[in-house]
């Protein structure tokens, strides 16, 4: 499933410039945002029916987006991989606000993941550097490198980087097969949390369970949250032609996850994993390697909140 970082480029280029116009209109309630690596684009759907609302648009030097998370200020912030760019969008319709980091202000390489600590500003993981930095939460003004190279065997930091329940920050290593756990506080490495997982790619704390996606699984495996004790696989392996699962968020008592090899969002009862339905399926709408996941309330609820869920330049999409 691996090929190179140049054609993995070329290949979302070509794809988003089938899709160039402008965003479309956007409807009213609660929403879930996919972003879609190889097309370049996060496309937006009605929660409820499935309907597509519309998509970013095309964006010059906006390529390979990985993850995207809404930050305090209520903003849609999104990692363009492909670029060493983070870009910040209109939560509501999309439309691009600006480029909150550019290259050149720091060292970003692959930028994969982002968090924001407790005092609100941004950290983002550089896939390329095995590193986490730390970015002005207002700003985008470079404040330093938050958990060092390597630190803890950190090798490819994948989309999925989260603080946990206890304020800790967890990141999936991709290479290493792992979930490593860092102080919140300094991003000093505190040990490994989870070992074994195929390929872990989304996090997301949920009660007493942390759930992982895993590409080698095909699945989403569950852990327990305070331990990292392996409970089992949540979902069957290749469930509903599962292929590649990366983009992982939790909704109205289902749970949605992203195929990558399919180019579709797939649904399970959030409560046992079973198989409901295909939710969204087809380069034609611009799913073309979905990888992450965010749920956006509608209008009038108390928050927006980011799928905690939520491919790579170097070896993964």
């Amino acid at each position: 499933m691996s090929c190179s970082g140049s054609l993995r480029i070329v290949r979302a280029a070509c794809v988003a410039a089938l899709f160039a116009g402008a965003a479309e209109a956007h409807g009213a309630g609660k929403r879930l945002l996919v972003t879609s690596f190889y097309s370049s684009r996060v496309v937006s759907f009605d929660i409820d029916s499935g309907a597509r609302l519309g998509d970013t648009g095309a964006i010059p030097g906006f390529a390979a987006p990985l993850c995207s998370r809404v930050g305090p200020d209520g903003r849609l912030y999104v990692a363009s991989e492909g670029t060493d760019r983070i870009f910040r969008f209109d939560a509501g319709t999309l439309s691009l606000i600006d480029t909150f980091i550019a290259p050149g202000s720091s060292i970003l390489d692959e930028p994969a993941a982002l968090a924001w600590d407790a005092n609100g500003d941004l950290l983002v993981a550089s896939f390329s550097r095995d590193l986490v930095q730390k970015f002005n939460g207002d700003t985008g003004a470079f404040l330093g490198t938050f958990v060092a190279a390597n630190s803890g065997g950190l090798n490819g930091p994948d989309n999925g980087m989260t603080f946990g329940p206890d304020g800790h920050l967890y990141i999936p290593s991709y290479f290493t097969n792992s979930i490593l756990k860092y102080d919140g506080g300094t991003g000093a490495f505190l040990g490994s949390f989870v070992t074994g997982v195929g390929r872990p790619r989304v996090l997301e704390f949920r009660g007493d369970s942390l759930y992982v996606t895993s590409e080698t699984a095909d699945a989403v495996l569950r852990y327990d949250a305070q331990t990292g004790e392996f409970l089992g696989n949540f979902t069957t392996p290749g469930a509903g032609g599962l292929d590649v699962p990366v983009g992982l968020a939790f909704a109205d008592g289902f749970m949605f996850v992203t195929s990558i090899e399919g180019d579709s969002v797939l649904r399970f009862d959030a409560a046992t994993g079973a198989f409901i339905d295909v939710f969204a399926s087809g380069a034609a709408i611009g799913l073309n390697g979905p990888v992450f996941l965010t749920v956006i309330p509608a209008p009038g609820a108390a928050a927006i909140a980011p799928a905690l869920l939520l491919a790579g330049l170097r070896r993964r999409r």
